[in-house]
């Protein structure tokens, strides 16, 4: 009898440790708020190509779960001084509170001051790059300093290569480095996305344009710590197929010396690193029509999700063995949005989701299961359209002035920052 119960405890324990393991409990508390970087941009109206004008501002959103005014615009600040693409910010709220912005077609980038979130200020604009232009995608480094992918050059090199820079917490350039590459000479090298692994001293950078032009599908690996250029690798044909094309963004996996990579024609890749060679393998891919417009991920846990633009869905895919990534669930929207930002509350199961340019502009959350990868809305956060989920942006008057067509693009939970 007594091994009986001891037997039962046992197993009990081990449930209760694998529950625990499957749902971890966040370190942090949730996030009470939402910042949204967003401004005014062309769109078209029948024939016609409309330009309005305006700032680039962030808009400050009620994300506190408790709050009887959840779902609510809080503020709004002007940040740039004529918008022509706010685009993207960091991915992850930064512990000190300055989160840094570009606006894309204008070639600059902000310093926004969220400390206090309910009155976020500008206080400061990123140096300009000698050599580069249009700064794109920032990764933060454990010293506070920033990544930034660039994804032109001044026009000198043939194919006009992008390249990489680093900042200080106050915008300072430190250094940059061009993608340049001799054994792919004159290629069309466009920056897009960067991750960083410092616990073996490297980095990865994605190739992808803006536009329409035909770009190099590659991704660079570089040493950290010095911004050398070690390896260009061309993203592995399929045949009859285009899915290597436009190598979006890279997240690392836990162990820190890999990462997930998606293509905008909805590829999975699994990236590791051998004797300084980025070793691609496609291991799932999202094929059936309209599948395109993979965006921009993020992992949480177990689980790989990918906003689906042109499918109007997010996936989430089981990435415990990231050899063999399985698709698990998704979650469709609406026609009318085409789902482009992720990023999550490390306090919470909130996932954010911000549409494409071309889409409906809104902002709405999405929960994970972290058991299984499911994915619901968060029907709490709206707006007075109960109709559908999340706020809408299609509003001309705001808390700092009117603006016309507004478009939202990075988002982020803004955290408490540190002392």
């Amino acid at each position: 009898m007594q091994h009986t119960v001891a037997r039962t405890s046992a197993i009990v324990l081990v449930g209760l440790l694998s529950a625990c393991r499957e749902n971890p409990k966040p370190t942090v508390p949730a996030a009470r708020y939402l910042a949204i970087w967003a401004g005014p941009q062309e769109y078209k109206e029948g024939n016609k190509v409309m330009t309005p004008a305006g700032p680039s501002f962030v808009a400050i959103i009620d994300a506190d779960t408790t709050s009887a005014s959840y779902g609510s615009l809080v503020t709004s600040v002007p940040i740039g001084d004529m918008a022509m693409m706010a685009h993207h910010t960091e991915y992850v709220f930064p512990p000190g509170g300055v989160v840094f912005a570009d606006d894309y077609m204008a070639g600059k980038a902000f310093l926004i001051d969220l400390r206090d979130p309910k009155t976020p200020k500008r206080i400061g604009v990123l140096e300009g790059v000698p050599g580069f232009e249009k700064p794109h995608s920032f990764r933060r480094l454990a010293n506070d300093h920033v990544i930034a992918t660039l994804q032109y050059g001044n026009g000198m090199k043939p194919g006009n290569p992008g390249g990489i820079a680093e900042f200080d917490a106050n915008g300072k350039l430190i250094r940059r480095a061009s993608s340049a590459d001799s054994s792919m000479p004159g290629a069309h090298i466009r920056n897009y996305g960067v991750e960083v692994l410092p616990a073996i001293d490297r980095m990865i950078t994605t190739s992808a344009p803006m536009d329409t032009e035909h770009t190099a599908n590659t991704v660079q690996l570089w040493r950290l710590s010095d911004f050398k250029l070690l390896k260009t690798v061309t993203m592995p044909k399929v045949a009859n197929d285009s899915i290597d094309q436009d190598p979006f963004e890279v997240r690392a996996l836990p162990d820190g010396k890999s990462v997930m990579l998606d293509s905008y024609l909805c590829g999975m890749y699994h990236v590791t690193i051998d004797n300084d060679t980025p070793r691609i393998d496609l291991v799932n891919a999202l094929r059936s029509p309209p599948q395109t417009g993979c965006s921009v991920p993020v992992i949480v846990g177990r689980y790989w999700l990918v906003p689906v633009a042109y499918g109007n869905r997010v996936v989430s895919f089981d990435i415990s063995d990231p050899a063999h990534v399985k698709q698990v669930a998704e979650l469709a929207t609406d026609s009318t949005f085409k789902p482009h930002w992720l990023s999550a509350d490390p306090g919470s199961d909130r996932i954010v989701m911000v549409g494409q340019d071309d889409g409906e502009p809104r902002v709405t959350i999405i929960r994970l299961d972290q058991a299984t990868g499911a994915l619901t809305w968060d029907d709490r956060f709206h707006d007075g359209d109960k109709s559908k989920h999340g706020v809408s942006f299609t509003r001309t008057d705001w808390p700092h002035g009117k603006e016309g067509h507004v478009m939202p693009h990075g988002a982020l939970f803004v955290s408490s920052p540190r002392p």
